[in-house]
């Protein structure tokens, strides 16, 4: 949860202004402004009974419900009523996920029940078997409660509704453990039925918050990095989580990426944790790296990445020679990143060393 732009006063303050535009930001500080309030990140079971200024909190969501509010107001209390760990919000929300129609409102309250669901089911899993907190303990959720959003899940992954489908897929990473370690499977599984440029995306985006992804996971991704969407952003997007798992097929279309400044940086970073490479691949790094006008930050990456792709036992290493030139620069910050490539090279030598 992040910290609230707004004390918990001018939320509850704001929520009748005259202005849309601050009845959205009171609305969008509410829970964080309760969860600051209290001391407890968020999602958390029952926030607003721990504290004296939940139930206007409560009150004040519910009063932007109507169907007669703006649907930015409706979507994002519903979220807040998740995030606050209020299960009255899955049944506030069910109508909108049996909606079909493509325009902003409509799509924006479908993605707001995903959200909302999602928050409550992780508040729930949190705080089941953990103890309440005084002076009201509030009850465990019941089962039923979390069973019925996982259903919920597994219902938007077979949405019509693109936008649904893509939050769904967000939806499996953050509740992994309701799926008993068949998250994988299952996002594979969307992947490769999946026909909306942005629902794979999506879907891909997912697959990189697995830690590791698993050989499924990685031959899905190859194919995407193989096929004819590997040099678009999601090739790039899925060569990047290859990396992470160290596969080497990821090597070329990251070597491509070193071309599109937007990627190069990422690209950098996925090439320096997958380590190694052909001497044609070490030289294509080190060309960059000798780019005296490229951002200092970049040089920083290449020389990291150079330090991790050549062997220790090979002579001189020049990412490490780069990354001692670059200590003496002028900008602090690059300074600092150099200190942390060094950190970095220090701790995975004891690494390898430990084992």
């Amino acid at each position: 949860m992040l910290t609230p732009q707004l004390t918990l006063e001018a939320a509850l303050r704001d929520v009748h202004s005259e202005s849309e535009r601050y009845r959205f930001l009171a609305v969008a500080n509410l829970a964080p402004a309760l969860l600051e309030r209290i001391g407890q990140p968020g999602p958390r079971w029952r926030a607003a009974a721990q504290h004296t200024e939940g139930p206007a909190v409560l009150d004040a969501l519910r009063s932007v419900l109507g169907e007669d509010e703006p649907a930015p107001l409706r979507g994002t209390a519903a979220v807040a009523l998740g995030t606050l760990g209020e299960p009255e919000v899955l049944e506030v929300t069910e109508v909108w996920l049996h909606t079909t129609d493509d325009d902003e409102a409509t799509a924006y309250l479908r993605e707001s029940a995903m959200l909302a669901s999602t928050s409550l089911a992780r508040a729930a899993l949190d705080a089941q078997g953990t103890a309440q907190t005084p002076p009201e303990p509030e009850p465990e959720p019941e089962p039923a409660l979390i069973v019925r959003v996982r259903e919920r899940v597994k219902r938007a992954l077979r949405a019509e509704a693109p936008d649904l489908r893509y939050q769904a897929a967000t939806a499996l990473v953050e509740l992994a453990e309701l799926w008993d370690g068949q998250i994988e499977p299952t996002l594979v599984e969307a992947l490769d039925s999946e026909e909306h440029p942005d629902v794979r995306q999506g879907l891909v985006d997912a697959i990189a918050y697995l830690d590791p992804p698993g050989p499924a996971a990685c031959e899905a991704l190859e194919a995407i990095v193989a096929g004819e969407d590997g040099h678009a952003s999601i090739g790039f997007d899925a060569a990047v989580t290859l990396a992470a798992a160290r596969r080497k097929s990821a090597r070329p279309r990251l070597l491509e990426s070193l071309d599109v400044r937007h990627q190069r940086d990422r690209a950098l970073e996925a090439l320096a944790a997958l380590g190694g490479g052909s001497p044609a691949d070490v030289e294509r790094v080190q060309q960059l790296a000798r780019r005296v006008w490229l951002p200092s930050i970049t040089r920083v990456r290449a020389a990291y990445a150079l330090a991790r792709m050549v062997p220790a036992n090979e002579g001189d290493n020049p990412g490490l020679a780069l990354l001692r030139r670059l200590r003496w620069h002028p900008r602090p910050a690059v300074r600092e990143a150099v200190r942390d490539a060094f950190a970095n090279l220090e701790q995975l030598g004891e690494t390898s060393r430990e084992s």
